[in-house]
């Protein structure tokens, strides 16, 4: 698993940002064996103050009552992931969201430039 926030190799091409911009049912997907399936992403904010409240809505094939799935924030302090919710009793192929609501010790979690970066994964097996 990454250590940081770092891009991961694979990125979303432009029309799979659009498929998840918008709740409509539309899910890109990410296969893996016998490693972590991950899902980078970021948000900008204009400032290191705002309250961090992650949201994520998704499905996976292999269902968190059995490989749990994680949503971590990264804390540039530590530095390293924070688990902040996670799932394990939806089946598979069930549509379920992970959210956080960060109010404390916000500088932590912000870089320079105000970006804020999380993952959901699940161990694929």
């Amino acid at each position: 698993m990454p250590a940081d926030d770092t891009d991961l190799e694979n990125t979303f091409i432009w029309s799979e940002y659009n498929d998840v911009a918008t709740d409509d049912d539309t899910y890109v997907q990410q296969c893996a064996t016998d490693e972590n399936t991950i899902f980078l992403f970021k948000d900008q904010h204009t400032n290191n103050t705002d309250a961090i409240q992650p949201y994520w809505k998704g499905k996976t094939s292999i269902a968190p009552s059995q490989s749990t799935v994680y949503l971590q924030v990264y804390n540039r302090i530590t530095p390293g992931w924070e688990t902040v919710d996670s799932d394990n009793a939806t089946a598979a192929d069930t549509e379920f969201v992970l959210q956080a609501d960060i109010q404390t010790n916000l500088s932590d979690y912000y870089d320079a430039s105000n970006w804020v970066a999380f993952r959901v994964y699940q161990m694929a097996e």
